[in-house]
């Protein structure tokens, strides 16, 4: 019997442990999903409003170039361009939302405004899922069906800078951050809060954290708290700044205090607060720091790589450059002393480096070290695969590692297009610009032309010519970009005309410019000034329109400004 009832405890005991287990996964689960919340991506496809400006007073148009309300608005903001929800006002003070039949929607409060967003690459500037309510002389938080997320508690919210779906709030003066989802990050209770600016290619902006800010009677103090609002470090110094370029969890920050900086990783302090000025190398994940006069390299863990001993650091690829008085040492990453007459070397791939020698002469080496080039080049610089862009008295071409030359050196500068395969080139003799493909394929391309980087497309266009290529530098067809358009541009004889998707002409070769349709129409130039077509060909009106830039769009009956702050808006009225 005294081993059952033994035996009947064990498994209480294991049962207790297993719920208590199931609860504390529960509430860590719970507690780290109100952390959690997904950004609303809009694609350029899926935007079915756009704000209207005509006269300055504003109102919305549809992608078909259609007025659903009227520009008699002081202001009007369109947070989510997918959603009919738009927010008015008719003094700029004063905001209330409408729907596209402009009754009033979301009503009850004293005023609803959409949540602008700084400093962030997109054409919607809003939150795309929440609004901010005012009642009773306070701020709270609502979706766009109008359910509350948060009470009105505030006295103000406003975005944080980069940091899209986190909310600063106000209370009595003090400052804390809430999530889209309503959940308080940090507790309104700091004087200033801005994101620390940390970036990765896969989480955006995501998990970034925070410098705090409160005031002493000896001045301001910052301290920092990571993404979740745990606080990092308390506010106790005079200066708190996030090393961005460290890629993943671990938080490393320079600190300071009575002009000495240190360095702490995840809240352990790894250097103490006695330098001088403290700087990043990104190459090497390697901290440059000076004491006084004299200059040394720390690695992230705080261990001494180059005494500090030296009048200047200088990093050069893998290649530290130690000068004292007239002499300079050469240090690996390691802190091993090289015997070498090379003072930069960056790897580029698996089989290839950049180097550089002492005469500023360029080359590049094999794993083995051997130089690969018999001449010198003053500058080269890594594209992919195999191929490197070379620069030699003037003028840039493309060679492989094993120096065979791909394109001869005849442009004057050869430049990788960002976040593409491409290379735009330009020859300055006639100043065209080509295109060069990732298998160093030179697509010949316009003269005096700028490039423009869409969604999903590269667009070459000068006052007289266009041209598209994808990513990878191809050229297309704008047909390939939107097959569903009844017309496309086409050139002919120096002339622009029109031609539907099986080639017919639809509008003659007469113009001495065109833009694409979009929506259900398109705009054709003639003689330095715009005029409007719809798909059949037939102008829409007898106004002719002056615009002075290249780069034009038309919806209905009007065109895209350049250069707004909020959101793409299109006009029949030059704006400023």
């Amino acid at each position: 019997m005294k081993h059952k009832n033994r035996k009947n405890v064990i498994i209480m005991i294991f049962v207790l442990i297993l719920i208590i287990a199931i609860a504390v996964s529960v509430f860590i689960f719970l507690n780290n999903k109100k952390y959690e919340y997904e950004l609303v991506q809009i694609s350029e496809d899926q935007i079915e409003y756009y704000k209207l400006e005509q006269n300055g007073k504003y109102g919305v148009i549809d992608k078909e170039g259609n007025i659903i309300i009227e520009p008699n608005y002081v202001s009007i903001d369109i947070p989510n361009p997918t959603k009919p929800v738009f927010i008015k006002s008719d003094d700029g003070e004063n905001h209330s939302a409408i729907d596209n039949n402009e009754n009033e929607i979301l009503t009850g409060y004293e005023d609803v405004e959409a949540i602008s967003i700084n400093n962030i690459s997109s054409n919607i500037p809003y939150e795309k899922s929440v609004l901010k309510y005012k009642q009773n002389g306070l701020y709270g938080l609502i979706d766009f069906e109008g359910n509350k997320i948060t009470e009105n508690i505030y006295n103000s919210i406003t975005n944080i800078d980069y940091k899209e779906g986190n909310l600063k709030v106000e209370q009595n003066g003090q400052y804390g951050v809430i999530n889209i989802k309503g959940t308080t990050i940090i507790k309104p209770e700091y004087e200033s809060i801005i994101a620390d600016g940390y970036y990765d290619d896969e989480t955006k902006y995501n998990n970034a954290g925070f410098i705090l800010r409160i005031k002493t009677d000896d001045g301001y103090k910052f301290g920092y708290a990571n993404r979740k609002g745990k606080i990092i470090l308390e506010p106790l110094y005079n200066e708190i700044s996030r090393i961005t370029e460290i890629i993943g969890d671990d938080i490393y920050l320079i600190t300071a205090n009575n002009g000495r900086y240190g360095v702490i990783k995840n809240g352990k302090e790894i250097l103490k607060n006695k330098y001088t000025e403290i700087s990043f190398d990104s190459n090497n994940n390697l901290l440059i720091v000076q004491k006084d006069k004299s200059q040394g390299v720390v690695d992230l863990e705080g261990n001494n790589i180059v005494p500090i001993d030296y009048d200047n650091i200088i990093i050069g690829g893998k290649y530290i450059n130690a000068q004292k008085g007239d002499n300079t040492v050469i240090f690996n990453e390691k802190g091993e002393n090289l015997d070498t007459d090379i003072l930069s070397y960056n790897q580029v791939n698996d089989n290839y480096a950049i180097v550089i020698d002492k005469d500023n002469n360029y080359n590049i080496v094999d794993k083995s070290g051997n130089k690969k080039l018999k001449e010198n080049y003053t500058y080269i610089e890594y594209f992919n695969n195999n191929y490197f862009i070379v620069t030699k008295e003037g003028k840039t071409g493309i060679i492989t590692g094993e120096n065979e030359v791909i394109i001869d050196l005849k442009y004057n500068a050869i430049q990788k297009i960002d976040d593409t395969n491409a290379l735009q080139a330009v020859d300055s003799t006639n100043n065209r610009t080509d295109i060069i493909d990732e298998n160093m394929q030179i697509h010949e391309g316009i003269e005096n032309a700028y490039i423009s980087k869409k969604e999903n497309y590269i667009k070459l266009y000068s006052e007289t010519d266009v041209k598209y290529y994808n990513f990878n530098g191809g050229e297309i067809k704008y047909k390939d970009i939107n097959p569903n358009n009844k017309i496309y541009a086409d050139k002919k004889d120096g002339k622009w005309g029109f031609v539907d998707s099986n080639g017919n002409v639809i509008v003659e070769y007469t113009y001495d410019m065109v833009t694409e349709q979009n929506g259900s129409t398109a705009g054709v130039k003639k003689d330095g000034t715009w005029q409007i077509i719809n798909t059949e060909g037939q102008l829409v009106s007898d106004e002719k329109i002056t615009l002075s830039w290249l780069d034009v769009t038309f919806l209905g009956e009007y065109y895209k400004l350049n250069n707004s702050n909020s959101g793409t808006v299109y006009s029949k009225t030059v704006g400023e």
